[in-house]
């Protein structure tokens, strides 16, 4: 059985069926077995087992956070957050309205890299500082580098935050944030995950032909929690 993934549109967020940005991204997972669904209805989300909020604009309601902490916590999703840089249409407060309940925020700033980098522009960031999603089901590397484009930084506000990717030690921040750019919190029992990215366009069309971007993205995607409606209590 393939993997359902729900692309939220409920928040005015970038559509996975725009052809210009995204047709790469979901003919590849198509042919991997993974289905990518554009959602427009909040209580269809329930359903799938990955979501996947990408540029939302419109911020997050306090029952629709609740929603996402079950589903992370007690059902066992997995959430991918997706922003982007200098706070641009206040993307860092709206981020932040879901982010802060899994103890990272994404900062108002600009990551830039004057030597790792590709073709000159330091707004493209290009690390091999990758710890997460490097591998493929058969537990092979496939990803040495990835390239993250007008990317912020992340900042961990709970202890128990994993490092996803990195910025290489010549990534700097505009703000003198620690380079942190990919970053996702782990719930145990239930083995859902909540993953914040500090640029939603590593996948779009230019990005994923570029480095391993492809295998990268494929990789989060295929990552279905290990165990699903593990019993957890969490708070109202």
């Amino acid at each position: 059985m393939g993997i359902k993934v729900g692309w939220d549109i409920t928040h005015q967020e970038f559509t996975i069926t725009d052809y210009y940005y995204f047709s790469i991204l979901q003919k590849e997972a198509e042919r991997f077995g993974i289905e990518i669904d554009e959602v427009d209805d909040w209580e269809s989300l329930d359903k799938y087992d990955v979501i996947v909020f990408n540029y939302p604009e419109i911020p997050f309601t306090e029952n629709e956070g609740k929603d996402v902490e079950r589903w992370v916590w007690k059902d066992g999703k997995k959430v991918i957050l997706a922003g982007y840089y200098k706070n641009e249409d206040k993307i860092a407060d709206t981020c932040n309205t879901l982010a802060k309940a899994f103890g990272m925020e994404l900062n108002p700033d600009e990551v830039t890299d004057e030597v790792n980098n590709h073709n000159g522009d330091k707004y493209f960031v290009v690390t091999s500082k990758i710890r997460r999603y490097n591998k493929n089901e058969k537990n092979e590397v496939n990803v040495q580098k990835i390239v993250l484009a007008c990317t912020a930084s992340i900042k961990p506000i709970m202890p128990d935050i994993k490092i996803v990717v990195r910025g290489e030690d010549t990534a700097k921040s505009n703000k003198d944030n620690y380079p942190l750019l990919i970053a996702e919190q782990i719930a145990p029992p239930s083995g859902g995950y909540f993953c914040l990215a500090g640029t939603c366009v590593f996948w779009d069309n230019y990005s994923i032909t570029l480095y391993e971007n492809l295998n990268f993205s494929l990789n989060m995607l295929k990552h279905v929690p290990p165990s699903k409606g593990a019993k957890l209590t969490i708070g109202p």
